[in-house]
């Protein structure tokens, strides 16, 4: 099969259809690099991963991953280090894979106790991913207003631009203007009646959700006008209600133990959109919005702020909107955080319903 990487070719679905070599040189270097923030040498490989294979073949192998986009070269002569696609694979290959229990410290054990204050519990979390992961944990809860939607119409309004109007069951019409060049009216229309009795009768959040869903589950993948409205009505639902938010970060000197932050204008930019709170909000809001462990690596989390940084978050409850999880820099322990993400998760979620 062939993959697809930086130069051309289709990438990978998943880490196991890569060939076995590939993929056990791969992991070397995934490991490696985890746990030394530092290039990865063929020998370095050899050593790690505990390789029956020669000095030059691992050395090939480092090479055709490089061609597939997994693996770059800071430096002409220094070692590899993994792409953002390469944790992607290992993240995707995890998440299919039931994750070993992770030892978890005795604070943990007893979060569920005396949580009579949400507030104070989500508090709590936040600090407790902090210390037992090493990263910077977090806990967010946003009171979406009621309002129910009973119509969604696109209007276009130039060549370029379409509005999106989001009518509520009473009477409230919130707009957003979206750039969109190729649809003409008529076909905007069939997209607005489809999308509305999809989302009809959902409070704001839930169409999201819904919407999210069919998304991921790729239904009617053959239908191209439900792929357009799919797209559309992602954008258009984007639009933000009257909401309230309470966002809780962990200690951020943390952030100061990784090597990817020892660059101060890195550092600087970090640290600025986690104390602007609508920009981390929006990072957030799509991960907490959907069910189970979610993970954003790189530039999946659309902000270029924190190109170089990975989030891990789990949702607590979809009503009232809370979540749960870690933020780092995309050399992470995915195989250990995620199952304390998953572990924190499960002990709060019942304690908030």
């Amino acid at each position: 099969m062939k993959l697809q990487g930086a130069r051309g070719f289709t990438q990978t679905p998943e880490l196991g259809e890569l060939a076995p070599r590939l993929r056990e040189v791969l992991l070397a270097v995934l490991r490696g690099y985890v746990e030394s923030g530092q290039p990865v040498g063929s020998r370095d490989a050899l050593d790690l991963g505990e390789l029956s294979f020669s000095s030059a073949t691992v050395r090939g192998a480092m090479a055709e991953l490089m061609e597939l986009g997994l693996l770059e070269q800071p430096h002409t002569s220094a070692g590899r280090i993994p792409t953002d696609a390469a944790f992607r694979l290992w993240v995707d290959a995890l998440q299919r894979s039931p994750l070993a229990d992770e030892p978890l410290p005795a604070l943990a054990l007893g979060l569920a106790e005396s949580l009579d204050d949400s507030a104070e519990a989500l508090r709590r979390a936040a600090d407790l991913l902090t210390v037992i992961t090493g990263q910077l944990g977090f806990s967010v809860a946003v009171g979406r207003e009621r309002l129910r939607l009973v119509q969604v119409h696109f209007v276009r309004v130039s060549s370029e631009r379409v509005t999106a109007l989001l009518v509520s069951d009473g009477g409230a019409v919130r707009t957003r203007l979206l750039d969109e060049r190729e649809s003409d009216q008529r076909r905007l229309d069939r997209m607005s009646a489809e999308l509305s009795r999809l989302v009809a009768g959902l409070t704001l959040e839930e169409a999201r959700v819904r919407l999210s869903g069919e998304i991921e589950g790729e239904r009617r993948r053959s239908d191209a006008l439900w792929r357009e409205t799919l797209a559309l009505g992602a954008r258009g639902l984007e639009v933000s209600g009257a909401a309230t938010a309470e966002l809780y970060v962990g200690d951020r000197s943390k952030l100061l133990d990784q090597p990817e932050f020892a660059d101060g204008g890195r550092l600087r930019e970090v640290l600025r959109a986690l104390d602007e709170k609508e920009r981390l909000l929006a990072l957030l809001d799509k991960l907490i919005s959907a069910r189970g462990v979610r993970v954003a690596i790189g530039e999946e989390l659309g902000d270029a702020g924190v190109a170089r940084c990975a989030v891990i978050a789990e949702q607590l409850g979809p009503a009232p909107l809370r979540g749960l999880g870690v933020i780092g820099p995309v050399r992470m322990r995915y195989d250990r955080i995620i199952p304390v993400v998953r572990y924190v998760s499960g002990k709060l979620a019942p304690a908030l319903v």
